[in-house]
């Protein structure tokens, strides 16, 4: 054991020359006393009590050294991610990993760890036999503060880690660019290491041919119908010089929407800029892939998801009526009376009984703009309503199948009744008829398939539950008041058409008011110009005035919202991952049931399946067993999906005995983030090793050992300091020596 008694004197040269200023004074002051001895021993105190203070000011350490069999050892991280099993000439990156273990085993004693999804102990270089890199995840910060609690006076003297660099956690990199700076918990991290942190770059002795998509980035959530930006990050390795081309494709829920082809030659890393326009609100899962060139090491990193969730900032509708009315006066106002909607009219000057066998220039103050709406401008629509609106005068026949793949597409698309609307307005046997909720009948004889007389309403056993027809709560509430009401004249020519939902029937049992479902978008029909009679009271009195009008716009809200896919009004709503989930993990689901009136149902049944979201017609091979939702009407759900792709999840709950289904996107991903980069990349190492002031090498460790940080760590010792000046006895000599001169001072007549 050596020892010795190291002092703290920076800084604190000012104290000392009070101290001596302070024994200066004391002598000139005892000077008056006759006694030699009283003068002595007044100084003695004062020299004593000074030396006291310094010794508290110095702060004195005793430091004994105590060396130790073997010293410490080098904490040693080795990366047993996915990712090192990478071949390259022959040999796997966790095969140069463990020889570079070896030669650090050669200068110092190591302690072995591997990190990953998990830090796992192994202790000696042997304890690496037997393991596999095939751990899903690398999150190198978790395995430095795994070594934070075996720091320490017998710990370790430095870490060493041994990655190809590719983190995909806390310390995952971009495909181009700069690697970002440490946050500052990871900067506090390594503060609290207290060694030097190295690292053993494994890279690749010979090129990798390999394309992937490293990420596919985008803003978490994004509004309807609006232009957002999407980067698509990919790295290409070993094809310099190949003049071909790679083609990315961007698709949305399963649905390509954008590609692009960008030179195979080029810098390794690189970004593709898309601006992707979402149609609906809800989750939306995004896929960007490259197609497999054949001499690909793995296509497996070909692809990468970003999930976002959309909702609807301004609602923009086409509002086309055949002829000015008072129904089309009121739907006007409705829809301007939100400031959130953005309409845009165009009224057609008809005159009364002119039918659709006017010409077109004699019905419009300007050409009708066919070619504008329908060809330029008619995806920048959520809504399109045609009011009355006949087919003929206007050549709107030639751009139904534009309105059709704008619908299936995710639009939406709403008929209001009249004379000169659905069948009555020529569309018989026409492609519109194919996608409305309702089958048109031909007209023969004296039938214009309008009627116009007054007629009472009925809801249909769907109608009864389905939130759009919800004018009131409660069941029995809401029937009555439907019973109240009354029409002035409906369309007749109309029948329950295949895939819709038949919700208002006049007393002759025709349809009235129908919804369905048109690929990702939605239709609906109301087979009547004499709605807006709602919105004056059919007797005298405030409050039947006040219900009038609320039922006639709470109709017209709640139709406009169920078109729009808005979930507030799904009775059954589902909250799914927004972004892949890793194949073999759960998904964890929430599923909330509401009544049509918007009332949590408690105790309803449940169930739900999966099905691939890219075929035609989705419906789930297999069912869950039925389950319940709790007294708040939720149900929790953990989903483990059968493979990798989309799915589309269904839920499908039993209200008052009717079905009612939901869908979301579930994306799985099978190659997960750690097999998206095959490429090496020491950006994230230096970036570590820099903060803690360690080195980064290539393939081994230096041949002269690793540099430790501190000498009193390398040379294989432990140093124990005690402090001296903090102990009690030195607190009781100073308060002593202070009291005697205190007492001998009073004694002898000095102040």
């Amino acid at each position: 054991m050596e020892w010795a008694v190291a002092f703290g004197w920076g800084g604190r040269i000012a104290v000392v020359v009070m101290l001596a200023a302070t024994v200066a004074l004391a002598a000139w002051n005892v000077r008056t006393l006759a006694s030699k001895r009283r003068r002595a021993a007044l100084l003695g105190l004062r020299l004593a009590t000074a030396a006291a203070l310094g010794l508290v000011i110095a702060q004195p350490t005793w430091v004994s050294k105590v060396e130790h069999a073997g010293g410490r050892r080098v904490a040693v991280l080795v990366d047993a991610s996915a990712s090192m099993a990478q071949v390259s000439a022959g040999a796997r990156r966790w095969d140069a990993a463990a020889r570079a273990v070896t030669e650090l085993a050669r200068l110092h004693p190591v302690d072995v760890h591997t990190f990953g999804t998990r830090t796992e102990h192994v202790g000696a270089l042997a304890g690496l036999q037997g393991v596999l890199p095939d751990q899903a995840h690398t999150d190198l910060v978790a395995a430095l503060g795994s070594l934070v609690d075996t720091r320490g006076p017998r710990g370790i003297a430095a870490a060493v880690v041994i990655s190809d660099g590719l983190d995909t956690e806390q310390l995952a990199v971009s495909g181009s660019g700069e690697a970002p700076p440490l946050d500052s918990a990871v900067t506090a991290l390594i503060e609290r290491l207290r060694v030097p942190v190295h690292a053993v770059f494994i890279g690749d002795r010979a090129p990798v041919r390999d394309v992937a998509v490293v990420a596919a980035r985008a803003a978490p959530f994004g509004f309807t119908r609006t232009f957002m930006p999407l980067d698509v990050d990919i790295e290409v390795s070993g094809y310099g010089g190949r003049r071909e081309a790679l083609t990315v494709t961007v698709a949305d829920n399963g649905r390509p929407v954008l590609t692009r082809e960008v030179p195979l030659d080029g810098p390794p890393r690189r970004t593709v800029s898309f601006e992707f326009q979402p149609l609906h609100v809800g989750v939306h899962v995004i896929e960007a892939t490259i197609a497999a060139l054949p001499d690909e090491a793995t296509a497996a990193n070909n692809h990468a998801w970003a999930g976002l969730r959309v909702v609807r900032d301004r609602l923009r509708v086409l509002h086309l009526a055949g002829h000015p009315s008072w129904d089309t006066r009121f739907l006007r106002l409705h829809l301007r009376g939100s400031p959130a909607v953005d309409l845009v009219s165009f009224y057609v000057m008809v005159g009364q009984g002119a039918g659709a066998y006017v010409s077109a220039d004699d019905t419009t103050l300007i050409p009708f703009p066919n070619r504008e709406i329908f060809e330029e401008s008619l995806t920048s629509f959520d809504l399109v309503i045609f009011q009355d609106f006949p087919l003929g005068p206007f050549q709107v026949e030639q751009y139904l199948p534009q309105l059709r793949e704008y619908v299936v597409g995710g639009g939406a698309f709403l008929v209001v009744g009249g004379r000169q609307a659905l069948a009555a307005g020529g569309y018989y046997g026409t492609p519109l008829a194919q996608w409305l909720p309702v089958r048109l009948a031909s007209l023969a004889g004296d039938d214009v398939g309008y009627v116009d007389a007054a007629t009472s309403l009925a809801l249909t056993p769907a109608g009864q539950h389905h939130p759009v027809t919800a004018l009131e709560s409660g069941v029995d509430a809401n029937a009555a008041a439907w019973t109240r009401r009354t029409l002035a004249g409906r369309n007749t020519a109309l029948a329950a058409g295949e895939g819709g939902s038949v919700l208002v029937t006049d007393q002759g049992g025709h349809p009235v008011i129908a919804v369905g479902e048109v690929g990702e978008g939605r239709s609906a029909v109301i087979g009547t110009d004499s709605l807006w009679t709602w919105a004056f009271p059919p007797t005298a009195g405030s409050e039947a005035r006040d219900e009038t009008r609320t039922h006639y716009h709470r109709l017209l809200d709640q139709l406009t919202a169920w078109l729009l896919h808005d979930p507030d009004l799904d009775r059954v709503r589902i909250e799914v991952p927004v972004d892949p989930v890793d194949l073999g993990s759960a998904a964890l689901v929430r599923v909330q049931v509401r009544g049509g009136d918007g009332a949590v149902l408690p105790n309803v049944l449940l169930r739900y399946g999966l099905a691939p979201l890219h075929e035609p017609q989705v419906e789930p091979a297999q069912w869950s067993p039925p389950l319940t939702t709790n007294e708040q009407g939720d149900a929790d759900l953990r989903i483990q999906p059968p493979g990798a792709g989309l799915w589309l999840l269904t839920v499908e709950a039993s209200i008052a005995g009717q079905p009612v289904r939901a869908t979301a996107p579930l994306g799985v991903d099978a190659s997960g983030r750690e097999r998206a980069r095959c490429i090496p990349d020491d950006r994230a190492l230096a970036a570590v090793a820099r903060a803690a002031g360690g080195k980064v090498w290539p393939w081994v460790p230096p041949r002269t050992g690793v540099p430790i940080a501190t000498a009193e760590l390398a040379d294989g010792g432990e140093r124990i300091h005690t402090d001296l000046w903090s102990h009690p006895a030195v607190l009781t000599v100073l308060v002593a020596l202070l009291g005697a001169e205190w007492v001998l001072r009073r004694r002898w007549g000095l102040a």
